[in-house]
């Protein structure tokens, strides 16, 4: 009868059944299994090989697991932020003020004397800026001057198409660009900001320091 046992799980074993499948199949312990097996060469590439499709499995089963993990993360995510969403009303004159000094307080160049300098590569960014400088500070768009700021593996041409097409400005706003080249690019690197950097300009000492005073202004009355 145990020749006959061992006789099916040495056959389930060659048919590449693990040691836990034949235990379950015949009722056998996997000690006595192993000592079954043990000195067959054969059976030490079937667990060789078996081991490599647990591993290729595991490998699938974590992918997988993963996967759906993320998706159901980002579907949380996107559920926040719609209702985060739906807590800002429309922006007010108010808003606006803020909002722009508070951009300006962050990317603003605030160290000259004469010229309100804003840059950023954000188009909305720069959308609102406009706004900030020609609804709040009252400066006419055709006072306002623009630079943009690539590498030079972009095409000047596109950007100021891009730019004057995003912010409504007619090309003859824009200045010469600037061309700047990081030493880890060296124009084999993909640039990730394909349009550039977009630099506003606006000659305006009295709005410069109007501009430094609401910063100030914010800080203090931010720290009482």
């Amino acid at each position: 009868m145990e020749k006959k046992i061992k006789n099916l799980a040495t056959k389930l074993r060659k048919n590449g059944y693990s040691y836990n499948e034949i235990s379950q199949k015949l009722n056998i312990p996997k000690g006595t299994l192993s000592y079954w097996f043990k000195n067959i060469k054969k059976f030490e590439i079937i667990k060789q090989q078996n081991i490599k499709k647990a591993k290729i499995q595991w490998a699938q089963n974590i992918t997988a697991y993963n996967k759906n993990r993320s998706v159901v993360a980002r579907k949380r995510w996107v559920s926040i932020q719609k209702k985060s969403e739906k807590q800002i009303q429309k922006i007010t004159k108010k808003d606006l003020f803020f909002i722009g000094n508070s951009l300006y307080w962050a990317e603003g160049y605030k160290r000259g004397n004469w010229n309100v300098i804003f840059s950023n590569s954000d188009p909305f960014i720069n959308k609102i800026m406009m706004r900030f400088f020609t609804e709040i500070c009252f400066i006419p768009k055709e006072k306002i001057k623009i630079q943009i700021q690539i590498h030079k593996n972009i095409s000047f041409k596109n950007a100021l198409h891009y730019w004057s097409k995003i912010l409504k400005l007619q090309k003859k706003q824009f200045l010469s660009p600037s061309f700047q080249l990081s030493k880890s690019s060296k124009l084999k690197r993909k640039n990730n900001l394909p349009f550039g950097t977009l630099r506003i300009r606006i000659n305006d000492v009295i709005l410069l320091n109007k501009i430094k005073g609401w910063i100030s202004g914010i800080s203090k009355n931010f720290g009482a």
